[in-house]
């Protein structure tokens, strides 16, 4: 994958830029970054907050049209992964992890997010416009998000924004030859070894109900797999469950 990075100052969002530029036939691996987003986007239709020219708000744009789209959920898989596997290497492994199913979250804390918007009209996936949000050298956070954190407020280091954005962009190439080479199952098995609150019991809500369980698996398909203090398996998709923190 080559990667052919274009700047802005400010932009609506990096996604929608990207799709625009997909439109017209941009390559794979255009990279859309800007210092500032008017209406980023988050999952579950959020706003992504982020203070100016302190954090990374990137897109990348793919072609993945080997990957069939019933197999979609395993570019968030490894768009997750690469992300961890970079904050990783700036703060303890262990205390970072993938909330299900693509936050990233720095003990209870969350540092990333990641938005995946992708297009076919066949059974394989024409293109995948990955945005991510990564929270870097901002320390001060709006009273309304509840659980904000950056790499600064973890390791009390302001890093350089492009050193960052290169070495994020070498660990999504690794991750994305691995899915071009079938390395499914080693995807799935890292994938599941970071996930958030995984085996052990807490509590999580389903539509106005609270519950004890613990996470055991993920299904190919995105499904998260749920295991009660009973022995009841539950299964539930995305918007379906939610995590009481």
């Amino acid at each position: 994958m080559v990667f052919k990075v274009i700047r802005y100052k400010k932009v609506t969002s990096t996604n929608d830029v990207c799709q625009n530029l997909a439109s017209e036939g941009a390559a794979h691996g255009t990279v859309v970054v800007s210092e500032y987003q008017e209406f980023g986007r988050g999952q579950r239709g959020n706003t992504w907050e982020s203070e100016k020219s302190k954090n990374l708000t990137f897109s990348i744009l793919t072609r993945p049209t080997f990957l069939s789209v019933v197999e979609q959920f395993y570019l968030s898989k490894i768009t997750a992964l690469s992300v961890t596997d970079w904050i990783s290497a700036y703060i303890e492994k262990n205390r970072v992890k993938i909330k299900w199913p693509n936050d990233i979250y720095v003990d209870d804390k969350k540092i990333a997010g990641i938005l995946i918007e992708n297009s076919f009209s066949t059974q394989y996936i024409n293109t995948s416009i990955i945005g991510i949000g990564i929270n870097i050298n901002q320390d001060e956070f709006s009273d309304e998000l509840p659980n904000p954190t950056s790499l600064k407020v973890e390791n009390g280091n302001e890093i350089d924004l492009e050193l960052c954005l290169a070495e994020i962009l070498e660990c999504f190439k690794g991750r994305f030859a691995m899915l071009e080479q079938g390395q499914n199952y080693d995807i799935d098995k890292d994938y599941l070894n970071r996930i958030y609150r995984k085996d052990k019991y807490f509590t999580y809500l389903s539509g106005t109900t609270k519950f004890e369980a613990k996470i055991v698996d993920v299904e190919p398909t995105g499904e998260l797999v749920l295991q009660t203090k009973s022995g009841e398996v539950k299964r539930f998709a995305f918007k379906e469950i939610g995590f009481v923190i």
